[in-house]
């Protein structure tokens, strides 16, 4: 036999089901937020951005760069240094070293990823530097 409509089974399934909503919420990452050049040009040109990339030529090397309002821009860190020129193009924002022909550049976006995080859309994540996990990994044990 169908029994009637119990409200406290009823108000039991909606706390169910709101735990398991908070929980589903609280395991999904939060999304990123693109960057607009403007964006960039406000909050990133003038800083450091120190992150240590995963893949390529400087692979697993702490670096910092600071892109100039001029146009121009620097490496830095693990005992490199490399001057270089950035521009922005079509939402990207494109380096080159500063002796490269202009189509060596590479050109990246940038999105934001948390407070003082960010990634480029190489997948190099990187904080306005210094970066409080590097300050840590550098202090001396007692």
């Amino acid at each position: 036999m169908i029994q009637a409509f119990e409200p406290r089974m009823w108000i039991a399934s909606l706390r169910w089901l709101a735990a398991l909503g908070a929980t589903l919420l609280a395991a999904v990452p939060a999304w990123a937020q693109s960057l607009t050049v403007d964006e960039f040009r406000r909050e990133l040109v003038g800083l450091p951005l120190c992150g240590t990339p995963n893949v390529g030529p400087l692979a697993g090397k702490a670096l910092c760069t600071v892109h100039l309002p001029d146009g121009t821009a620097i490496l830095s860190g693990s005992g490199v240094l490399v001057r270089g020129i950035w521009e922005a193009e079509g939402g990207k924002i494109c380096r080159r070293n500063a002796h490269d022909a202009p189509d060596r550049r590479r050109c990246v976006e940038y999105e934001r990823v948390g407070p003082n995080r960010y990634r480029n859309s190489d997948g190099v994540e990187f904080c306005i530097g210094p970066c409080p996990e590097a300050a840590a990994a550098a202090k001396p044990e007692k």
